[in-house]
């Protein structure tokens, strides 16, 4: 069967999509060189070179080429998307590395659009060719289930999605002896066995470990489900060896370096240009914000980052120098229900300081805050420490990533909203659904935004 040669399949998909995209190339070199005049063929080769060793490294880790896994098809355009627009801009990175005779934009980025259409037309076609098979029971998995309730759940869930290429066998209760589990074993197909353990189980003692024993020795994977309770639903578990030990790692964003490395390069180069824009702006923005009030240009407050940690967030002053005081006498005027405080027509604002406000430019400054790391270009708002000592327990996830000058929140009519239990679910929404597609979407809106009346005060 072919889940019996995973590694080779794989390899065979890969190499595949090498050919997809040379030939991609060949074909936009051939249509590209009617209407333009380009080096010769062989001249382009670190061009190419470059976007397919992005896109192998991208797509191997993001288990592109692992078809015959179970869960391959989730989400496989926007994954295959996602590839290509990371290897894509990593990819275009060394056209400034080489001579201008050995790259071109144009051939550059309609190779990549074409094997963008062919290796995702590829893709989709193997995900219809494999479901079709799984639902003739091809190339599938027997299983066995041992649980309680959990078991119900994911039996059903399986048996909801046959082009998973699942099968359950049986459905065993967890009180079963290992004796009988070891009968089981040896007179059925089995190639997997499915703990579905829920934790009123774990907490009346009901204990596991012989039958896993018998799965070891008979070399049977056993494979544990975990969340099968209300409990920790937004919990995302990777395994890890950690200090020379199995660990569970739960965790609220899903744990991808290969995304992160890349957002940190987009905020890394949205800041440079934001901050070379204020540099540009700097001696009109001073000059209003000194003529119209007495102080500093620039305000400093200490702000509570990722996960607790505090640092000083940098903005234009756009409020009167007593403007901390002052709110204490305007707390009975909030606009906003819970932890945060805003307020239509506040009296400590500064004539530049409505300008200001109004199109977010008090913001810019905390460009660089996100060159250092302790901010990024999108994220959740960052608040203060008397705002967080009034957090609910579930408010504190939204301090789990690092926070944003923009976020889904402002993008979302920020003014409009005045429930501070309404912008915390629209930071956990962006949390649990976070990506670097979302991140542009979330950029592009803000820009849309920033000149509709009435979207920031």
């Amino acid at each position: 069967m072919l889940k019996e040669h995973s590694s080779f399949v794989k390899q065979a998909i890969a190499g595949i999509d090498c050919l997809l995209i040379l030939a991609s190339f060949l074909i936009s070199y051939k249509f590209s060189a009617i209407n333009r005049t380009l080096s010769p063929l062989g001249s382009y080769w670190l061009m190419v070179f470059g976007f397919t060793f992005f896109y192998l490294y991208f797509a191997w880790t993001r288990s592109l080429f692992s078809v015959l896994r179970f869960n391959w098809m989730h989400h496989l355009f926007s994954r295959t998307t996602m590839i290509f627009i990371s290897s894509g801009f990593l990819g275009a990175a060394i056209l400034y590395l080489i001579p201008e005779s050995r790259n071109s934009r144009y051939l550059y980025v309609s190779f990549t659009i074409l094997s963008y259409v062919l290796i995702t037309s590829e893709k989709i076609a193997i995900k219809q060719v494999i479901a079709s098979a799984r639902k003739k029971n091809k190339n599938t998995t027997s299983v066995i289930i041992v649980g309680d309730s959990g078991a119900d759940l994911v039996e059903k869930e399986i048996e909801g999605h046959r082009e998973w290429g699942l099968r359950v066998r049986k459905k065993i209760p967890v009180d079963i002896s290992a004796e009988e589990l070891e009968n089981v074993l040896k007179t059925s197909y089995v190639d997997e066995v499915f703990f579905c353990i829920s934790d009123r189980l774990t907490k009346i003692g009901v204990s596991v470990d012989p039958l896993i024993e018998i799965c070891e020795e008979m070399g049977r994977p056993a494979r544990f489900f975990l969340n099968l309770t209300e409990t920790a639903t937004f919990g995302r578990w990777e395994y890890h060896q950690f200090m020379g030990r199995s660990t569970l790692l739960s965790s609220n964003v899903e744990l991808d370096p290969d995304q992160l490395i890349f957002k940190r390069f987009f905020d890394i180069g949205g800041a440079v240009a934001g901050l070379l824009l204020v540099l540009i702006m700097y001696p009109f923005l001073a000059a209003a914000i000194k003529l119209t009030s007495k102080g500093p240009v620039f305000f400093k407050q200490i702000r509570v980052g990722k996960n607790g940690k505090k640092f000083k967030i940098y903005k234009f002053r756009s409020m009167y120098m007593d403007a901390e005081r002052r709110k204490q006498e305007l707390e009975n005027c909030n606009d906003c229900n819970g932890a945060i405080f805003k307020l239509r027509d506040d009296p400590r604002i500064t004539p530049a300081g409505v300008f200001l406000r109004k199109f977010s430019i008090d913001e810019m400054p905390q460009f660089v805050n996100v060159l250092r790391g302790e901010m990024s270009l999108v994220g959740t708002r960052p608040p203060t420490p008397d705002e967080v000592a009034k957090y609910q327990k579930w408010h504190h996830r939204r301090i789990s990533v690092r926070p944003g000058i923009t976020g889904l929140w402002q993008v979302s009519g920020r003014s409009k909203i005045t429930d501070f239990d309404e912008i915390v679910k629209l930071d956990l929404q962006y949390i649990d659904n976070w990506s670097i597609w979302l991140d542009s979407k979330i950029i592009l809106k803000t820009f849309l935004v920033i000149f509709e009346r009435d979207t920031a005060y």
